[in-house]
């Protein structure tokens, strides 16, 4: 059984961005652990993302709002853009008020205590005149994945759902390279470059995909994974035919000439069904029964 030996090396680590290193694998297990990785890293950590989004004085997303210089669908995509870090299992509502002439970045936002926000200086939208009012209520989400907006959306009138990509993994690829223990250059290197948008440290990002995995093969080596299915052995077992009951002979003639020559033929028969077949008496009608049985048919 091959046992892990292996140690991780953290390089050229950046705020957001870092390349990771594996060695030495045992030969092939480069690419089964790094595909893994990768995949798991860019489709199932969980990630903070803005959902939907309710604006005073305005209907729907291909609108205008007055004194904004922005279209209200230019100012929905500028905050699809925003990274939010959410420590929560609801969705959680968050403020944006502005006035007069300004430049309004996602730092303008009035976030609770369990909501961060990675990228603060993204700009929102720009106010050009002294009575312009930008109030909005953004509502913010953890969540895994893409979701469209149609799964966003609510009956309440005014707000515009938002299609959110939850994902804290920005991009993630990995090489395989020969690495050398001794004399010995049959082993892989994995070299896993990642980069995150900030809600997450890429360290963390790796350490998060592990466990997913961890827990999954965890699960399949568990003893409560396993379940015996009767039902495709049951099938398997009336495929057959009536010879293989192991029956006498005048038996097996009395039941094929009344037409049951399959297993199946069975299934659908009561012990008083069977007493009425010719030249079959109580003994025999009994003995079907106890062989049909065996074979997961139930004749009562």
């Amino acid at each position: 059984m091959l046992e892990p030996n292996f140690k991780i090396t953290l390089k050229d680590k950046e705020i957001n961005s870092a390349e990771v290193i594996i060695e030495p694998l045992p030969q092939n297990f480069g690419h089964t652990m790094g595909n893994a990785l990768r995949r798991v890293l860019l489709t199932s950590l969980e990630g903070g993302a803005a959902v939907r989004v309710k604006i005073d004085g305005v209907s729907h997303q291909f609108s205008t709002l007055t004194g904004l210089k922005e279209d209200i669908l230019e100012f929905v995509l500028n905050l699809k853009t925003l990274n939010f870090f959410v420590d929560s299992d609801e969705p959680v509502d968050i403020k944006l008020k502005a006035t007069g002439i300004k430049v309004v970045k996602a730092s303008d936002l009035d976030l609770p205590s369990n909501v961060t926000i990675a990228n603060s200086g993204t700009v929102l939208a720009n106010l050009t005149s002294p009575k312009s009012k930008l109030s909005a209520v953004i509502t913010v989400s953890r969540g895994m994945g893409y979701v469209g907006s149609e799964d966003n959306a609510t009956n309440e009138i005014g707000v515009i759902p938002l299609d959110a990509s939850f994902s804290p993994v920005i991009k993630a690829n990995y090489t395989v390279e020969a690495a050398r223990v001794g004399r010995s250059s049959n082993y892989d290197k994995v070299r896993l470059s990642l980069t995150t948008d900030g809600t997450i440290t890429p360290e963390e990002a790796v350490r998060s995909a592990a466990r997913i995995l961890t827990g999954f093969y965890d699960y399949v080596n568990s003893a409560e994974a396993y379940v015996i299915e009767k039902k495709s052995s049951h099938e398997a077992t009336t495929a057959g035919f009536v010879d293989d009951l192991d029956l006498p002979t005048r038996v097996l003639n009395a039941l094929k000439k009344a037409g049951f020559n399959k297993l199946a033929d069975l299934k659908t028969l009561t012990l008083a069904d069977l007493r009425k077949v010719k030249n079959l008496g109580e003994k025999s009608a009994i003995q079907v029964v106890e062989k049909a049985g065996e074979k997961g048919i139930d004749i009562i």
